[in-house]
């Protein structure tokens, strides 16, 4: 969880109310209009409470004292008029709150996911996926619970609390007053209880990212956790983020519920000081009861607003926490960015050159040292070496998902820096050995590589890929969802579409990072078929390990270190008695020494 650490570090330097005014101003303008029809009702549903306890005083005088048969009627029919209206008022204020607040949830939660796309892939291996998920799914939640406290707050409970103190004063100036001694107190607790209830909220995001974490690992691990009997580990990973979430828990509804207590004993305080004060009057003033009682029914009234404002400020700083997460994301630049005057890439041969090209991951470890080497357009060029080499990262820079330090990398002349990155990507189409599947239906996954494809057109890469005739034997052919990362379907089929997926994208360049190092041979000859059928006249880097499956490839390179220091044909190589020959030697010489000849079956790879 360091995403949400580091972010939790940041909090103090933003006050809430300064976040606050961000988010309002930000999105005040989109809902202004549906903030005011809400405050509208919110105004209504104050002045009915007001109101009912205004008549309150004619109730106790003209029916209870005085014996009016006709306050006996009307007073009844004003009550029920004032009641429903308030009942409308609240049902629509509601409603339209929820709704603004559902609206804003769902605008933040696509702005923050569209932001998080234009990242650069060293945004994402710096953060693990729960604190992402807990930012997208939690932290625009907590943003419009700000809003709408602000609303309630200031909408109905302060217009309420405002209606009853007129009803008040009104009644008594002497009394309201006396209603003032709990305000001191009520306000030094709320500051002192602030802080407690954020850090509070602190540990619960800190502990529902473990839950999630924890869920997510046994989920997509469930088969290394059973086979090391690792599902104590996950129990208890689970069990304690679960007990710090109701840890914390209990500890925000104790600060909570200690200051609904604290607001009840200063009530009582102030109603024991009213009904002294009330009594003393009518004994030596002669004081009516209507008045009174109109007091008290405004005063205990003012108890439910007067008890939501003084949770506002805990429950501003609890949401907060979340708000100010969501900025500090939103905030983070744009590192995959086109450069200023980007061309479209315009193939033409699809010759790859990079030209001392130096990269490291890590400041001072460089993974790629004055890198030189061309790929021919239309012919296959294998790149070999020992593993942490630098081949991957070579794949990595050609899409543009890292930029070189220095020297260049073109495509039939053109630099990649200077590149859209839309067109740059559109014109490769990668086959990897870490298969991934999206969790949808084999339609889908085969559309990702090009999405206005036709059904036939889908079948037709299908064909191309041998995946055709295993797919028509599923119980639902190509709508059956292959499951999360591909689970329902097995490896060598898992290969198959997302070959079908690159045949369907039709690009130009071909990279193939061990596209069957983890097959057994069976599955192997038939994705080295396809491979053969897609790689035919395009130009192709292909990484192997295992070097039979590149006998025929026209160039390669071997890649040692972070250089090319060898390059040729593979009988050229062999001649050169090198590199490539030692790596030769390591994996066909049997125990006697000798070199067991292979049959050439794979064609260009």
């Amino acid at each position: 969880m360091p995403l949400i650490r580091a972010l939790a570090n940041l909090m103090a330097e933003r006050p809430t109310l300064a976040l606050l005014v961000r988010i309002m101003r930000e999105n005040g303008r989109a809902y202004a209009p549906r903030y005011a029809l809400a405050f509208l009702f919110m105004f209504v549903f104050a002045s009915s409470t007001a109101l009912s306890a205004w008549v309150m005083r004619d109730v106790i005088n003209q029916i209870f004292v005085d014996h009016h048969p006709a306050a006996l009627a009307w007073i009844p029919m004003a009550i029920l008029a004032i009641f429903t209206v308030k009942g409308l008022a609240s049902y629509l204020q509601e409603v339209i709150l929820a709704r603004i607040g559902n609206r804003f949830v769902s605008e933040t939660q696509k702005r923050m996911f569209d932001h998080m796309l234009r990242m650069d892939i060293g945004f994402y291996q710096a953060r693990p996926s729960n604190d992402l998920i807990m930012l997208v799914t939690s932290s625009a939640n907590a943003a419009r619970d700000m809003l709408n406290i602000i609303a309630l707050s200031f909408g109905r409970d302060a217009m309420t609390l405002g209606g009853l103190v007129v009803v008040m004063v009104t009644q008594d100036p002497m009394m309201s007053a006396i209603c003032l001694v709990g305000g001191p107190f009520l306000g030094l607790a709320i500051k002192k209880l602030s802080l407690r209830i954020r850090t509070a909220m602190e540990g619960q995001y800190y502990s529902v990212s473990t839950i999630i974490s924890a869920m997510r690992e046994t989920s997509q691990g469930i088969r290394i956790v059973k086979s090391f009997q690792l599902e104590g580990q996950q129990r208890e990973r689970m069990r304690g983020g679960i007990d710090a979430v109701r840890r914390m828990g209990n500890r925000m509804t104790a600060i909570q519920a200690g200051m609904n207590g604290l607001v009840e004993v200063l009530a009582g305080v102030v109603i024991a000081l009213v009904i002294l004060y009330a009594g003393w009057r009518n004994f030596s003033a002669g004081d009516t009861p209507g008045q009174f009682f109109a007091f008290i029914a405004a005063l205990l009234m003012a108890s439910d607003p007067l008890r939501r404002l003084s949770r506002t400020q805990l429950q501003l700083t609890a949401a907060a926490v979340g708000a100010r997460m969501m900025y500090d994301l939103l905030d983070t630049p744009v590192s995959e960015k086109d450069a200023l005057g980007a061309a479209d890439l315009k193939v033409t041969g699809g010759e790859v050159r990079f030209d001392k090209v130096r990269f490291a991951y890590k400041l001072g470890t460089p993974v790629l040292i004055d890198l030189s080497f061309v790929a021919p357009a239309g012919q296959t060029t294998a790149l070999v070496g020992t593993s942490g080499g630098g081949k991957t990262t070579i794949f990595n820079l050609m899409q543009g998902f890292w930029a070189p330090e220095r020297g260049s990398i073109a495509i039939d002349g053109q630099l990649v820096s200077g590149l859209t990155f839309a067109s740059l990507r559109r014109q490769i189409a990668l086959v990897s050995q870490d298969v991934f599947l999206f969790d949808g239906t084999i339609r889908d996954n085969i559309k990702a590589g090009r999405q206005d494809a036709s059904d036939e057109e889908v079948v037709e890469a299908a064909e191309a890929a041998h995946a055709d005739a295993f797919i028509r034997t599923l119980p639902h052919g190509y709508d059956t969802p292959v499951g999360e990362l591909g689970t329902q379907v097995s490896g060598g089929q898992r290969q198959r579409i997302t070959l079908a997926r690159a045949f369907l994208k039709n690009a130009p360049i071909i990279l193939l990072d061990e596209p069957t190092s983890a097959l057994d041979s069976e599955t192997e000859l038939v994705i080295q078929r396809a491979l053969s059928q897609l790689t035919n006249g395009r130009t192709t880097l292909v990484i192997a390990h295992r070097l039979a499956t590149i006998l025929r490839a026209d160039l390669i390179h071997v890649v040692e270190g972070g250089r090319v220091i060898e390059s040729g044909t593979h009988a050229e190589l062999l001649r050169a008695n090198g590199a490539y020959a030692r790596l030769y030697h390591l994996q066909f010489e049997n125990e006697d020494g000798n070199v067991v000849p292979l049959p050439l079956r794979h064609s260009k790879l």
